[in-house]
């Protein structure tokens, strides 16, 4: 298991290198044969080259790196974020990162519900362009695009994964009165797919409508389907059901070939930065999506148990109701982490 990690700006390389220990102790423990290697994209590098990602990362990625940890991206001296979306976009494009998993727990429940985004085409497709009347754009255009083929395997693989790990409804979420074309499309695809899957339920909402039942009842959802744009906007949504950004992480995976990328999915937050008080609880909860990602369950399993039990004590950070820092949480949660798993060691024979 050969890692890419790639801390990025601001908290991201304070969050990051405080969660690797984590990474490992499981990898030790479980005997996962795990590396990493540290890469430097980010802020810094771009200023001084004007390089986000070097002509050969994607190459070095998908042939030796793979799997890929990214903590945030994200700089006031870059205020258009040209390096992000080198960095970003270029991996979730470069790598066919399509799908994207984003699920989240609403505070009071026991249950996760499982969000599925498309990742690469839509609003963000980057098609458009501007007419400018002197120094000021007179028009501005961003086209929708989805093609067919990218509706169909993102539908497939995610209908498949939630019927597989026995979720029960899903619901399509998309905006067919307003963007009727590629609305329809997502529809039209949807339905097909789903008849594929006869133990899954499923059924169809406006994004307009769904954000609303959300924030009043989230319990009637178990897995959700969104294009681009709805599923980011949705996933917001989420966090903020669960506590704020500093909890969720997201999985962007290409099916075909196993490249995947996790990350929090908070900002680089350069209030915050170097003040260690940056919240780790995101980026160890992408290192157990990574885990998951890899079928070492049990190992997800004992990292997500330390965090949250570590979330209650007065060592969380400030955003969390406690007074520690970065490095004291993680402390406590490489202290509990490290109880649960001896105690799941088996007792040696007399």
């Amino acid at each position: 298991m050969r890692i890419a990690v790639i801390p990025g700006d601001g908290i991201g390389g304070e969050v990051v290198p405080a969660v690797l220990p984590a990474l490992e102790l499981l990898g030790e423990h479980f005997g996962l044969d795990l590396s990493y290697r540290i890469f430097d994209w980010g802020a810094e590098r771009w200023l001084a080259e004007r390089v986000g990602l070097p002509p050969d990362a994607l190459d070095l990625l998908a042939s030796d790196y793979p799997t890929i940890l990214l903590g945030a991206l994200g700089d006031p001296r870059i205020p258009d974020m040209a390096h992000g979306r080198d960095i970003l976009l270029g991996l979730r494009r470069g790598l066919d990162l399509y799908v994207n998993h984003r699920p989240f727990t609403p505070r009071g429940s026991d249950r996760a519900i499982a969000l599925f985004r498309e990742n690469t085409q839509g609003l963000y497709a980057g098609v458009g362009g501007t007419v400018s009347h002197g120094r000021h754009p007179a028009v501005a255009i961003d086209e929708c695009v989805y093609t067919r083929e990218t509706v169909e395997k993102f539908l497939r693989y995610c209908l498949r994964t939630l019927s597989e790990s026995g979720r029960e409804r899903v619901t399509l979420v998309h905006k067919s009165n307003a963007v009727p074309h590629t609305g329809r499309l997502w529809q039209e695809v949807f339905r097909a797919e789903l008849a594929r899957f006869p133990k899954l339920v499923g059924n169809e909402e406006y994004v307009d409508s769904f954000c609303y039942h959300l924030v009043r009842d989230p319990s009637p959802y178990d897995g959700v389907v969104a294009s681009n744009l709805f599923g980011d906007i949705i996933s917001d949504i989420g966090a903020a059901l669960m506590g704020g950004l500093g909890l969720a992480a997201s999985a962007s995976v290409c099916p075909e070939t196993g490249c995947a990328l996790f990350e929090p999915v908070h900002g680089s937050a350069p209030d915050i930065a170097g003040r260690g008080i940056a919240n780790p609880y995101a980026a160890a909860t992408a290192v157990a999506l990574m885990l998951d990602h890899l079928g070492h369950l049990p190992a997800a399993a004992s990292l997500r148990r330390a965090l949250a039990a570590a979330a209650r004590t007065d060592s969380a950070t400030p955003d969390l109701g406690g007074h520690g820092t970065t490095g004291t949480f993680m402390a406590e949660v490489m202290t509990r982490l490290e109880k649960n798993l001896a105690d799941a060691r088996p007792e040696p024979h007399a």
